[in-house]
């Protein structure tokens, strides 16, 4: 299980896709915006290019141009660096840039946030983008320490990071396959640290499971301040909300 320690200052709420729904999501604004709102515990995805550049961002598909839409992952990092993640975010944030992990992970450290990163693998990445992210946290790492909990819903990923971080917290993204077969033994010999779970999934019996099996549990789907008063009636040991505005840090 994760210790409860290993939350920032106590803090069991983190912000979805660094600002929520106030900033462009995944984006270094973002970070910046979760954190004036006390947020230290803040969520991004990352999705590598073709030329193996991590990059935060959720979505697999991506426009180019203003006709031409592809992969992130069949797409070079220089042809997206240029775009313009903000424009429809107000002139506030006209200009944004698409952020790159390192990037991601420097500020995390001058701001004292504690990345929640989600490692989202394209066919044929399940294993670079483990290495990558991790090779990246080593370098940022190097100047000042980082505890990140890394995130993910594919086995392979998350058996990669096992093998070459194994001191890093993981946590396994809940998936169809778990619902089906929860007690799947090749997810439990990934042996993370806790199960990212939608709020609309969790039950009495499943916290009840998944403690005894010495697991934390992450809600996510966190919509509203109901979802979120829901969440703490079943003991979740955090939640992940894109309304930060109206669901605070210390809310659980």
């Amino acid at each position: 299980m994760l210790e409860k320690e290993s939350f920032i200052g106590q803090q069991r709420v983190f912000s979805h896709q660094t600002g929520g729904v106030l900033a462009p999501p995944n984006s270094l604004a973002g970070l910046i915006y979760a954190r004036n709102l006390g947020f230290q515990n803040i969520h991004f995805d990352v999705r590598l290019t073709a030329d193996g550049v991590p990059i935060l961002r959720s979505e697999e598909s991506i426009d180019v141009t203003d006709s031409t839409t592809t992969l992130v992952s069949e797409v070079f990092f220089d042809q997206i660096n240029g775009l313009d993640i903000g424009i429809d975010y107000g002139n506030e944030y006209s200009g944004e840039k698409l952020p790159t992990l390192y990037q991601a992970l420097s500020a995390s450290t001058e701001l004292g946030i504690r990345p929640i990163v989600e490692l989202k693998a394209s066919i044929g990445q399940e294993q670079s983008i483990a290495e990558i992210s991790i090779d990246i946290l080593n370098r940022v790492s190097r100047e000042k320490l980082l505890f990140p909990l890394i995130i993910a819903e594919n086995v392979l990923t998350l058996a990669t990071l096992m093998d070459i971080a194994p001191k890093i917290a993981r946590g396994l993204i809940w998936s169809n396959n778990l619902i089906n077969e929860p007690s799947n033994n090749d997810h439990e010999a990934l042996m993370c640290q806790c199960v990212i779970i939608p709020i609309q999934l969790i039950s009495v019996q499943l916290m009840e499971t998944l403690h005894l099996r010495q697991y934390s549990v992450v809600a996510t789907n966190i919509n509203d301040s109901m979802d979120a008063i829901t969440a703490a009636e079943h003991k979740v040991d955090a939640l992940v909300t894109a309304q930060i505005d109206s669901i605070g840090p210390y809310f659980l």
